[in-house]
């Protein structure tokens, strides 16, 4: 997916500046596709040049000028051919340095892995408590900054996911912790 679409359907809510933009991204979309505001501000000059977005300035008297940013109808063309463009595979496999580790497990022994999976389990349990819930604040203050068009279910459905993967992570992680505490000898052995 290019950055691009994600900025289209962000301005399909309502115009905005590229500051509030990266605000609402940050409180929902940046929690599965972040982006920083300079790549954002690039991506916006881009979308311009395609005609898909034009902007207006908005004089202030005490603060810089703002340039806000509008969707056209060449825009919501784009975005909306994309949206109904469906990707063979709908998900793409990421890459996943932790597993890598695991495949090469046996070359630090079931100690060596036993700590590792441990400490995975407690950075779960930890993103449970903190980035989960965040994730969940973020998606309702981001459902009440965008325009009535919206329907927070569909953004409810991320939050689900994410606290469902992560659970399910979690459990993984204590099946395999549970598995090499039972182990015998160092896992150097061919099993």
């Amino acid at each position: 997916m290019s950055l691009q679409f994600a900025l289209l359907g962000v301005l399909s809510y309502q115009s905005m500046t590229g500051y509030e933009m990266k605000k609402l991204f940050d409180q929902s979309i940046g929690n599965f596709w972040p982006a920083q505001l300079s790549q954002i501000y690039r991506e916006l000059a881009a979308l311009e040049k395609k005609e898909w977005v034009l902007s207006v300035i908005e004089p202030q008297q005490d603060r810089p000028d703002k340039k806000i940013y509008s969707i056209t109808s060449e825009g919501k063309n784009a975005f909306q051919a994309w949206l109904q463009d469906f990707p063979e595979w709908l998900s793409k496999e990421t890459r996943d340095e932790f597993l890598v580790r695991i495949f090469f497990g046996a070359e630090i022994g079931r100690d060596g892995m036993l700590e590792q999976m441990k400490r995975y389990w407690a950075q779960k349990k930890h993103e449970r408590e903190t980035h989960i819930a965040a994730i969940g604040d973020g998606i309702r203050k981001a459902s009440e900054t965008a325009a009535s068009g919206t329907n927070p279910i569909y953004w409810r459905f991320i939050e689900k996911r994410a606290r469902m993967s992560n659970e399910a992570l979690i459990l993984w992680a204590e099946e395999c912790i549970r598995e090499l505490e039972e182990m015998e000898g160092d896992g150097h052995e061919n099993q």
